[in-house]
Formats: C-alpha cells, structure tokens, sequence
C-alpha cells in the first residue's frame, strides 16, 4: 500500500502531548511525526484529543518501541494512524527487518512502511522489505552505518524504488551513533538533501533531531534545499 503522505517537505517530531504540539507550532512545523510510548496509546481518546485539538497535523505516527508479540500496541498504534488520518511507521531496533511478514501478519488499516534499522544494508532491505513489495521508511543515518558508500546506497534505493518510499527520516550520523544536531556529526548533509531533492521522492522529510534543535534543523534543511 502506497504511504499516504502529502507534498509537505519538512516534517517535526514529538510526543503526542499538549506542550510538545504547541512547541512544534513554534518552531515553525505545521506536520509532525509522532513519537509515542505505551502510556500514549494506554490513553488512547487522551491521545487523540490532544493531538486534534493542536495547531499541528500528524502526518506520520511511529510504533512504540515494544517487542513483536505486543500485538495490541502494534493494532492501536494503527487505529491511532487511521484516527488522525496519518501514517504508520513500523519500527524498533529488535524488530529486525527479517521479521517483516510477521509484523505485516499482524494486519493494518493505515498506509505504513517498515524503517530500516541500523547497519541494515542496501542489499538486505531490497531482500527482505522492497522485494517483498513492501514499503520503506528510509532513514538516512541508518542507511549511513551500513554502507561505505552512503550516497550511492542512498542514490540507489532513491532511484530505484520511488514508489516504495514515502517518508524519510533525515538525520545527522557518525558510524555509531544518531541524532546530534544538525552539522555536528558525519554526514555531509548537504549533498544528503540534495541527493533526495534530485530524486523521484515527493514524500515529507522527518528531521530527526532532539526537540529543541529542531528549529535549527529546519533551517540548515531549508537552506540546502534551496541550494
């Protein structure tokens, strides 16, 4: 199922929580991606009160990080997805990608891709999701602890599967580890951004910073874009 997200091009991430919506608004997001922990969908009305009566749209909603027979969590995670008219990013690090039928046996209503994980290569995520006629959710930092040759394995994926990726998960790497601030790591970002600019992808780009850097990242993102 192709991921049902927008043209929007920037995209924030938060928790589904009052403060953190209103904050996201601030630092000038209309979208966000949604980080969620248990106690999230545990209130699962609270959840969605909070997140319709914000001055944001979710655009995406990410699974919490839970093991693969936590089925519930999995299942409200997607009524949340279909709720809000968002969606679902199926992702944690223990869930590898060779688990990928199981975790699609669970069934889902919402457009949803499985993110690769860490160290995941090129060829790996091409056996085990994109051949499988599955969808991607790409994460640049991810992709960059596997493959030597990141802008080419990112060409590649870009180029080869435009219609199996619709959201990317933008972030900032060393080999070991994710998530500094914008410009303060490994990845040469701007010729990051302007790979995925050259490239058939039309979906929204996640920056996956720490909330308060984000704004920044928007920033450094814009300014490369334009480039």
């Amino acid at each position: 199922m192709r991921l049902g997200f927008g043209t929007r091009r920037s995209v924030g991430k938060c928790a589904p929580e009052p403060a953190a919506l209103s904050a996201a608004i601030d630092r000038g997001f209309g979208a966000v991606e949604l980080y969620l922990e248990r106690a999230h969908l545990d209130a699962f009305e609270e959840t969605v009160a909070a997140v319709r009566e914000s001055p944001v749209s979710a655009a995406s909603v990410h699974t919490p990080h839970v093991q693969l027979d936590e089925t519930d969590y999995y299942q409200l995670t997607d009524r949340l997805a279909v709720e809000l008219d968002a969606s679902l990013v199926l992702h944690w690090k223990r869930v590898l990608q060779v688990f990928g039928p199981a975790v699609e046996g669970i069934g889902f209503e919402a457009p949803h891709g499985h993110e690769n994980n860490t160290g995941a290569s090129t060829l790996h995520l091409e056996e085990m999701i994109l051949g499988r006629g599955s969808e991607l959710v790409l994460d640049t930092a991810h992709l960059y602890t596997a493959e030597r040759e990141f802008q080419r394995a990112l060409d590649r994926l870009l180029s080869t599967y435009p219609e199996q990726i619709g959201l990317i998960h933008l972030t900032d790497d060393t080999r070991r580890h994710d998530g500094p601030p914008f410009g303060d790591s490994e990845i040469d970002l701007g010729e990051t951004i302007q790979t995925i600019r050259r490239s058939a992808f039309e979906g929204p780009i996640v920056l996956e910073v720490m909330p308060d850097e984000q704004a920044a990242a928007m920033r450094v993102f814009g300014r490369h874009w334009q480039d």
